[in-house]
């Protein structure tokens, strides 16, 4: 999240290597009658033990899928906080690999995570949020992500309108961007931590009016712990856990956030989350619906 850095890792063959045994015999002679020693034959070498089979790959990579940033690639899933009430409802997302798109003075590919429609008062409310990201020598670029919401008069209402009357559309984009965009590797090994700074920069457009943008300083910190066994109502999966800590501010005034997140190695959800959240809000994935491209 582009392309083939994703792809499991096969297993080494079992070289068995057999060594041939060579014999030599030869008879003495010489004038004189003398008989000389024999040649005695040279014994075989010993066959060479066979060589191990080397251990299963325990590197990031295969947890991370580039069918994930091909247009046309849905995920959407369910998932429960851990502990929670069985009634509670169930925490829902869907998303949806667009092409590329501009943003940030980049073209990324965009991805959109929410579009919705819901009806205040007497006008319709549209929400898209949409997630920026790419796949470049083999690193991950998180470039930002953006919220678009579009307030339209009911055209029902609307129709009551005399001539000429003006609709009162609103538009309101609200982005995040991270410059540079963060970069981290999808190959790690365990214990490996990549970090990076960067700068967020909020802006805000208001019916064409951009409000003054707003910068802070940031730290990325990519961990990988390595792989794990998870248990989960779609299955057990070898997975990759991994923790992002997102550092803001500079000096003596910063905050952090910390999210863990397990992803699949293998099976038909690999490269997906199956389990995430910060250390005291886990959630676990209950359903899931992929279609990769």
């Amino acid at each position: 999240m582009k392309n083939t850095v994703l792809n499991r890792m096969p297993r080494a063959r079992l070289i068995a290597i057999a060594a041939a045994a060579v014999a030599i015999s030869a008879c003495g002679g010489g004038g004189g009658g003398g008989g000389g020693f024999p040649i005695l034959p040279i014994a075989p070498a010993p066959a060479p033990a066979p060589q191990p089979s080397e251990p299963v790959a325990d590197n990031s990579a295969p947890c991370f899928n580039d069918a994930d940033f091909r247009e046309g690639t849905t995920v959407e899933f369910e998932a429960a906080k851990l502990g929670a009430d069985a009634a509670s409802d169930p925490f829902h997302r869907k998303s949806v690999t667009e092409g590329r798109e501009a943003f940030a003075g980049a073209n990324p590919i965009s991805v959109n995570v929410e579009s919705s429609t819901v009806r205040i008062m007497r006008a319709l409310q549209s929400t898209v949020k949409k997630e920026y990201k790419d796949l470049v020598g083999g690193n991950i670029l998180i470039y930002g992500k953006s919220t678009t919401y579009k307030q339209t008069i009911d055209p029902e209402f609307a129709a009551t309108f005399p001539p000429g009357f003006p609709t009162m559309d609103k538009l309101i984009l609200v982005s995040q961007a991270y410059e540079p965009p963060f970069s981290f590797p999808v190959d790690m090994k365990p214990g490996q931590v990549a970090s990076q700074k960067s700068t967020i920069t909020k802006t805000k457009v208001f019916d064409g009016r951009i409000d003054p943008a707003t910068s802070i300083p940031a730290t990325g910190e990519l961990t990988y712990h390595g792989r794990e066994k998870l248990e989960t109502p779609l299955g057990t999966f070898n997975t990759c856990k991994l923790s992002l800590k997102i550092t803001v501010g500079a000096s003596v005034i910063t905050t952090d956030a910390t999210r863990e997140f397990w992803l699949a190695a293998e099976g038909p959800y690999r490269g997906q989350l199956l389990k995430g959240g910060d250390a005291k809000s886990l959630t676990l994935v209950t359903k899931m619906t992929y279609s990769p491209k």
